[in-house]
């Protein structure tokens, strides 16, 4: 694929992104029931950092490219300062942390006596936005300190980039956000235990979305006594939810994590398009609706 053909399909999944953002903003307005009253304050929270991820995407035109011992992202739009690029990846996985929040309110609200919608005040919203943008901060700070150019690259660099016609000539330690997982043979420790890091504060959301899903299954197994409508109710919502689930871990982490640890693999033999992984995060914004 050209960059000009990859570029255009972007733009075409932005617009659709959109469009369904605010469609399923208007429909959660306008045609939610009562009974997902709480629990669509989480999913507009959800919906608007899709939006604002698509917008950033659009904004900077990233592209990724992992090849060999190198990850290299830079941008191509109208921002290409590689700090905005953290900020981008520090987006991205917000949208886990998210989900886990999504999760845990469907336990809580399980586990409860009267299985009710648990309330979610100003204050808890206030709380959530809280902790969204620290995990936000801890994504940046990390991809700014420890993924960025060293003079010590450059042989590398014009090695494996010089295919690409759009990759920047000059200001390398502005625009790219980058590492060598391996210098001369030897594991490039610095980046790798950022990448660690990470993925750990990501594990973290995926031990609460585990946990949450086997406290939900465990409640509806157990509530034999409720109605068939409540259950059938309870049960479309949870596999909804797991459905929601599968876009961001097909389309962002798990694509994601392959791209930023195989550079640690002695030899690593797979190069991967440098339109793959950018192509991946423009689908995301409509794949998790």
């Amino acid at each position: 694929m050209t960059t000009v053909a990859f570029r255009n399909a972007e733009h075409i999944l932005f617009v659709i992104a959109m469009c369904l953002n605010l469609l399923a903003l208007t429909l959660i307005f306008t045609k939610s029931s009562k009974e997902i009253s709480q629990y669509r304050k989480l999913l507009v929270i959800f919906l608007i950092s899709g939006i604002f991820f698509s917008v950033l995407h659009l904004i900077l035109s990233p592209t990724c490219i992992m090849r060999e011992n190198a990850f290299i992202t830079y941008g191509s739009g109208w921002i290409t300062d590689m700090r905005f690029i953290a900020v981008y990846y520090g987006v991205a996985s917000m949208s886990f942390l998210i989900l886990a929040m999504h999760f845990f309110y469907r336990a809580v609200v399980l586990g409860s006596e009267t299985y009710t919608n648990v309330q979610i005040g100003f204050r808890r919203i206030v709380e959530i936005i809280v902790i969204l943008v620290i995990e936000l901060i801890i994504w940046t700070v990390l991809c700014a300190i420890f993924l960025c150019y060293k003079t010590e690259y450059a042989p590398t660099i014009a090695r494996l980039t010089a295919d690409l016609d759009d990759f920047p000539i000059t200001n390398h330690d502005g625009r790219l956000l980058m590492f060598l997982g391996t210098i001369d043979g030897k594991l490039n420790l610095p980046p790798f235990l950022a990448i660690v890091s990470m993925i750990l504060l990501c594990g973290v959301s995926l031990t609460v979305i585990v946990w949450s899903s086997i406290r939900v299954m465990s409640v509806l197994n157990a509530a034999q006594h409720r109605s068939s409508t409540w259950r059938k109710y309870n049960i479309q919502l949870f596999v909804a939810l797991c459905l929601q689930f599968l876009g961001p871990l097909i389309l962002l982490y798990l694509p994601c994590i392959n791209f930023l640890l195989l550079p640690f693999v002695p030899g690593n033999p797979i190069n991967a398009p440098h339109w793959l992984l950018s192509l991946f995060y423009s689908i995301y914004p409509i794949a998790k609706k």
